[in-house]
């Protein structure tokens, strides 16, 4: 992948408008699960990690859902889109 050519993308808004929700997946220590899902807006990528389980409140299991948003740019949103370049690649196939 060439770093430095996708930053300069990215930032031109040559990515604006993907999004997608992945797969949800379990850490596999506890009952709980994620998913993460991503749109790209303004060479930012914002990332959302969602968070479902339950806990025992010491009479019944209670169910959770939280939501934790992060808005990458620069070296940050390259990371991200080196570790899942695919929806990247379909829109500029000569940089990766």
């Amino acid at each position: 992948m060439k770093r430095e050519e996708v930053l300069a993308a990215l930032k031109a808004g040559e990515f604006d408008g993907i999004s997608h929700t992945y797969q949800p997946y379990s850490d596999g220590y506890s009952k709980n699960s994620y998913q993460i899902e991503m749109s790209v807006s303004g060479g930012a990528i914002e990332v959302t990690k969602i968070t479902t389980g339950k806990f025992f409140d010491g009479k019944e299991n209670e169910r959770f859902e939280e939501e934790k948003t992060e808005t990458l740019s620069d070296y940050k949103a390259i990371d991200f889109i080196e570790s899942r370049p695919y929806y990247f690649s379909q829109r500029r196939p000569d940089l990766f």
